[in-house]
């Protein structure tokens, strides 16, 4: 069975899974999902406790679970998993690859900040952060927060994939700063396949950061850029500003400004 609880003050859908689970519980689940989002106009966080490893009752079941990942996951603005069972720790990340919610794993004592994680209201920024003020030609985003799989499918690849046509060749500006929580699984996935695609869309990239792997990972994939590459730190955003709009710079080249 699979007990479903609705908590409006704190805008989230709480889920229990017992024992086998039937393929009724999970249309229950996707209607008090959309029965939410009717009543209140928004979507609502989903909190899922685990007590141990879930498992359906039957293939009626399992094709309805995989039915409601498929037309829900993609609205839900974040889930939170709690549990202490040792081996379930990999959801999260598992999941990132095939959902576009936020997701992430929450001990069992952690349950309170779990709820208020999932119920937090959309509008909070998260992913990427598009800045303004840039020739057109110039893409300059900052990193907030958990970036996600739907944060490029959604924004970024669009985005790049446009520009790219209408210039042929473009400039990114990315600044990852104290606000950045980290990349998911599926959004490094997505990283990766956005610079396969694009390898040589880009002519000068700018980092903006102090996160130490990201700087020393950027200064070593630097050579194997067609473009120019550029690491600057926090401190000196205006530098980097002006770096990635101008013509003048190393080319080839990983610098540190």
């Amino acid at each position: 069975m699979l007990d479903i609880q609705t908590d409006e003050t704190r805008n989230v859908i709480m889920a229990r899974p017992e024992g086998p689970l039937p393929a009724s519980a999970f249309d229950t689940l996707g209607q008090t999902i959309d029965d939410y989002a009717s009543k209140h106009d928004r979507m609502p966080g989903l909190v899922v406790f685990l007590k141990g490893v879930p498992h359906w009752e039957g293939m009626s079941a399992l094709r309805a679970h995989f039915d409601l990942v498929r037309k829900r996951a993609s609205v839900l603005p974040r889930v939170a998993i709690v549990t202490d069972v040792a081996g379930l720790t990999f959801l999260p990340g598992l999941a990132n690859v095939f959902v576009r919610a936020r997701v992430r794993q929450f001990d069992a004592g952690d349950q309170e900040q779990a709820i208020s994680w999932a119920g937090s209201p959309e509008a909070t920024p998260e992913g990427y952060q598009i800045l303004e003020g840039f020739p057109d030609d110039v893409i300059a985003l900052r990193a907030l927060g958990e970036v996600t799989s739907g944060d490029y499918e959604d924004k970024l690849i669009p985005l790049v994939r446009d520009k790219a046509q209408k210039h042929g060749k473009l400039r990114l500006l990315m600044q990852i700063g104290p606000e950045f929580e980290g990349y998911t699984a599926g959004a490094m996935w997505d990283d990766a396949r956005l610079g396969l695609t694009h390898w040589r869309s880009f002519e000068r990239i700018a980092v903006v950061s102090d996160i130490g792997w990201i700087t020393r990972s950027i200064k070593l994939f630097a050579p194997l850029m067609p473009g120019e590459v550029a690491v600057f730190p926090n401190a000196a955003f205006e530098a980097a500003k002006v770096w990635i709009i101008s013509d003048e710079g190393v080319k080839g080249s990983a610098g540190s400004a």
